[in-house]
């Protein structure tokens, strides 16, 4: 079966016009909750280290609104979640993990908001073909980007940092590597969006224009990088598509850029991260790495429970933060956050995952409807997991989104 055929084979009814229109707006309001703006400004201003539970109240619509979407198609649901058993094995972990966690409680609360998470997540793959998802995902960014520019015009002091970094701008967050980071991939989101929905280019350029001035305003180097690197794999799956010649000078202007950041790595590492405006310590995550690299010694196989390392205040974490002098709230790594959580069977489970989801993206790489921006996402996503702790994280933007992608390829795996 061609690719055009199996594309065609695969592709969903269309709902109704504007029936359609409107869930899709309400999926894009609905995910970009998962950004939790606000939240952390909530519970920062309280001392807390998770949002006070009545913010949960800004996310009963969105539970609402899956469980209509659920009881809608129950049977779509269930393909979606059978397509994923790495995903969802990772979900059963954690909440198996209840079972040993040094905060149960904790634990399975966050576990159930970790469910609803991937089960929107499962929603945005088995609802939507490529081309609505990238507009639902882009939608939800537009919703961050003028949420963000509002932010810090009317209330400057908490959309603009005035204490460290000061000036630098943070939007809807509380620090500017968080809005350079989600801006980041917003730039990518709405450069894919305007080429794969031409009669709304305007609009989605304009997406794109504005989360680049955001990460500008952000002043962060590395989100800076991410946007080019973003825009770069796009413009790459681009040229492979129009022949041989082109796929190979791609694969060798990559394989270029491996030997050059490779050498400036290990014989100038100092050169490379002053370019990134920080310093050998990656502005202080080598430090807690090895910090917590003991804790996780102690607790190799399942680690210390879904989300609990870091909340006792007497708990393991007490010795990272002792060593770093400062209150860490995170590992600052995917993988080392989920050793912590759920130990090497959490972080086997997901290398496996990511694995299939990349070789299933790369094969996207020639499709005409997923090819120009699931494989960008993916890329970006990977690179994400070695210093920031999106994995398996419940109300997180990127895991949301990695889980629709994830389960869309998977659900197209299936009927190619």
């Amino acid at each position: 079966m061609s690719i055009a055929h199996a594309d065609a084979a695969f592709a969903r009814p269309q709902a109704p016009a504007l029936a359609g229109r409107w869930e899709m707006a309400a999926a894009a309001l609905c995910l970009a909750q998962f950004s939790e703006p606000l939240f952390a400004a909530i519970a920062q201003s309280q001392g807390l280290t998770e949002p006070p539970g009545y913010a949960r109240i800004f996310f009963l619509p969105v539970y609402a609104f899956l469980a209509w979407v659920i009881w809608r198609e129950p049977r779509a649901a269930l393909r979606a979640v059978t397509a994923t058993p790495l995903l969802t094995g990772l979900l059963a972990l954690a909440f198996m993990s209840t079972l040993w966690s040094i905060d149960s409680g904790a634990t399975l609360r966050r576990s159930v908001w970790l469910a609803l998470t991937m089960a929107f997540g499962f929603y945005l793959a088995w609802r939507y073909s490529w081309r609505e998802l990238i507009e639902v995902v882009a939608g939800a960014f537009a919703v961050l980007i003028a949420g963000s520019f509002a932010t810090a015009i009317v209330a400057p002091a908490v959309g603009i940092m005035t204490q460290e970094h000061v000036g630098a701008w943070s939007g809807l967050w509380t620090h500017k590597n968080t809005l350079g980071g989600i801006m980041a991939l917003g730039v990518a989101v709405g450069a894919g969006a305007a080429i794969m929905a031409p009669e709304r280019r305007k609009l989605w350029i304009g997406v794109a224009l504005g989360a680049l001035l955001l990460v500008l305003l952000s002043t962060s180097k590395t989100a800076l990088i991410a946007s080019l690197l973003g825009l770069g794999a796009i413009a790459a799956g681009a040229l492979i598509r129009r022949g041989p010649l082109q796929t190979i000078l791609v694969v060798t202007s990559i394989a270029a850029a491996i030997v050059v950041i490779a050498s400036v790595t290990l014989l100038a590492p100092d050169l490379l991260v002053a370019a990134l405006g920080r310093d050998l310590t990656l502005t202080g995550r080598t430090d807690i790495w090895a910090a917590a690299a003991p804790a996780v010694a102690a607790q190799p196989w399942l680690g210390y429970g879904y989300y609990a390392f870091w909340l006792p205040d007497n708990g393991p974490a007490y010795w990272v933060r002792e060593q770093v002098q400062w209150q860490v709230a995170s590992a600052h790594s995917g993988w080392l956050e989920l050793a912590l959580g759920l130990g090497r069977a959490g972080v086997v489970l997901f290398a496996l995952q990511l694995f299939a989801t990349l070789r299933r993206g790369t094969g996207a790489v020639m499709r005409s409807d997923a090819g120009l921006w699931a494989p960008a996402f993916l890329a970006a996503f990977a690179l994400y997991t070695l210093s920031e702790s999106h994995v398996l994280q419940a109300n997180n933007l990127f895991w949301t989104i990695y889980v629709a992608v994830a389960a869309r390829l998977a659900l197209d795996s299936k009927h190619t």
